[in-house]
């Protein structure tokens, strides 16, 4: 997605008047060649010099520029877009390259959401907890039990229930030394948000994964990641979802091992593969 679209899709930046202008122009860039500045204000309710300051604000001289720049972004997102959504006409070939692509692109995705500062954060806070609890709905649970087992090498223990009403349990009276991690796309999930928020009183530290940076749970834990997800069956959402996730955890992961525990991680590796292939 290209930084334009971006920040005319954060809505936090933006004031009543300019969220109208945006969604417009994001909903009818077919027609935006044709429009005047006069026509665009008719047709956002707003008015010729709003629409001249709105253009501004994103770095722009003025509407011209502003619309020459936005067509080409959007012709080219669009085209992007339907390259990677999976059609009826399609044949296995062209769905080898698109799912290749839909994961390649979810992985550049989620590098570009991430920054250092709040990885180093993050792993700070798997450093001083023990116990890794996670909180997730049936749908990622898999992704949870996958992410969890890898955390063994670097000699951290984890919990995974089954049930909500035990992760309500697990929740319900947490000891020190334990690090929620939350997993949910929507970030609204009722009974994740009622978990999140026993385990703040608490004063319990968590991480949450998710595809809605401006969730109710985004905004109860103590770091969040944003990834992105496919918004219907044709982008393949629960696999962008997965694929992007799987990138944050791993990225996780192989920092605890650099910075912290390298050589007993490795140890720990050696033993498991010694040991392990033994016995089969």
């Amino acid at each position: 997605m290209s930084n334009l679209l971006k920040r005319l899709q954060d809505k936090e930046t933006l004031s009543d008047t300019e969220m109208v202008i945006a969604d417009y122009l994001i909903e009818n860039y077919r027609d935006l060649s044709n429009l005047s500045t006069r026509e665009l204000a008719k047709k956002t309710f707003s008015s010729s010099a709003a629409i001249v300051r709105f253009c501004q604000k994103f770095g722009f001289k003025g509407y011209i520029d502003f619309k020459i720049s936005f067509l080409s972004e959007m012709i080219k997102h669009g085209s992007e877009v339907q390259a990677q959504l999976i059609l009826e006409q399609d044949n296995i070939n062209s769905i080898m390259d698109k799912v290749r692509e839909i994961n390649i692109n979810a992985i550049n995705e989620a590098y570009n959401s991430l920054n250092p500062a709040l990885l180093s954060r993050t792993v700070k806070l798997f450093n001083e907890a023990d116990y890794i609890d996670f909180y997730t709905i049936d749908d990622w649970r898999d992704f949870a039990n996958r992410t969890a087992e890898s955390l063994a090498i670097v000699d951290k223990f984890y919990t995974i229930n089954s049930s909500m009403p035990l992760q309500y349990l697990q929740a319900y009276k947490t000891p020190k030394k334990h690090l929620a991690f939350f997993i949910n796309p929507s970030g609204e999930n009722r009974l994740l948000i009622d978990i999140a928020k026993l385990l703040k009183r608490q004063l319990v530290p968590s991480i949450l994964i998710t595809a809605n940076p401006n969730s109710t749970l985004a905004s109860l834990v103590t770091e969040y990641f944003t990834v992105h997800i496919g918004d219907n069956v044709e982008e393949l959402g629960p696999l962008v979802f997965l694929t992007s996730a799987k990138y944050v955890a791993d990225t996780l992961l192989a920092i605890l091992i650099a910075q912290t525990d390298y050589q007993g991680a490795k140890e720990r590796d050696i033993w498991l593969n010694k040991n392990y292939s033994l016995k089969n």
